[in-house]
Parts: structure tokens; sequence; C-alpha cells
């Protein structure tokens, strides 16, 4: 398996690790973790995962066509699972960077189960729809449940940056989110 960083993703990363290393360490453990359900999912599947990208969206497993719908929502919730469950064993930790990445797998795990195109519960969400309606039907219902997710969180973005008026990063990463399903149903 090979593994690719995107320059832009370094690029965060560093400013990330700039700011605030301890809770950037804590991100990169979250992540991993995450990304070790999926991968956990695909060896007990028998998928064979050919590369991983890390990207400023989170990480991307790339493997050859999964063989069922059935398949694909258990490689997809693998990953959130396996979040959910850090957040759940490092809950009673009482030094900061274990209740950070405790506080970090539980936001990744609810950020991933959200119904995006791109996300976790957006590919969940589409191979469960597709047995039922078909993946035509599954995709159209998934790209409308990806702009009224992204345009919710982009509303709460805006409320708590008018409210609290700190970091503005919640807002730039859903409008970024936005625009990318905007323009990938363009092109």
């Amino acid at each position: 398996m090979k593994v690719r960083v995107t320059p832009t993703a370094l690029l965060l990363l560093l400013l990330s690790a700039r700011h605030d290393p301890v809770h950037t360490v804590a991100l990169l453990v979250a992540v991993a973790w995450h990304e070790a359900g999926h991968l956990a999912a695909a060896r007990c599947l028998g998928i064979r995962v050919t590369l991983l990208e890390l990207d400023v969206f989170g990480a991307k497993i790339h493997a050859p066509a999964l063989p069922s719908y059935r398949a694909e929502a258990l490689l997809a919730g693998a990953g959130p699972l396996a979040s959910f469950t850090m957040g759940c064993l490092l809950l009673p930790a009482r030094l900061p960077f274990f209740a950070a990445v405790s506080t970090l797998s539980f936001s990744f795990a609810l950020l991933n189960l959200l119904p995006v195109s791109g996300f976790d519960g957006g590919r969940l969400f589409s191979a469960v729809f597709s047995t039922r309606f078909g993946p035509y039907r599954a995709a159209a219902l998934g790209d409308l449940l990806s702009y009224l997710s992204l345009l919710f969180l982009f509303s709460l973005s805006a409320c708590l940056l008018l409210r609290f008026g700190q970091d503005p990063a919640l807002a730039v990463l859903c409008a970024a989110l936005f625009a990318r399903q905007f323009l990938k149903n363009r092109t």
C-alpha cells in the first residue's frame, strides 16, 4: 500500500503545529486511529488497499471495486466506530493530551457520520440506500443531503463565529466542502 500526502495537507499540518503542537499531535492520533479502523475493516473483508491519500479534507482509501454495498457500508462505518471507541476508552483520562484525543475522536466520529458526499456518512448512506432504491436515486438523495448538511454546518459555524468571534476554521472548512460539492456536480 502506498501513502501519499498532498502539499496542502502538509502545509495545514505545519501551520497547525506552529499554533498548538499538543493538539496537532492529538489530532494526528485521532485521525490515525480512525483510518486504522478503515484499514482493519478492509483487511477483514479481504479488500486490497492500494493507496492511502491524505489531503486537506481528510484521508481517502483507494481500493479496487468493492464487492458489494454491504462491504462498502462496513468499510465506511469502521472509521467512525473506531473513533467513537477511542473517545470512549480515553474519556476518563485525566491528562490533557488524552482528553484532547478523546474529544477530537468524538468530534471526528460525529463529523464523519454526516451524510456528506465524500464523508463516511455519505458513503454509508449511499451504500444502504442503493440497495433499496438503486444507485441513481441514492446518489440524487445523497447530493441533496450533502447540500443540506453542509448548509446547516456553514450556518452553525457562522452563528458561532458571530456569537463568540473566536476561530473561523469551521466556517472556512464548511465553505470549502460546500464549494467542492458544488463544483463536483458542475463538471
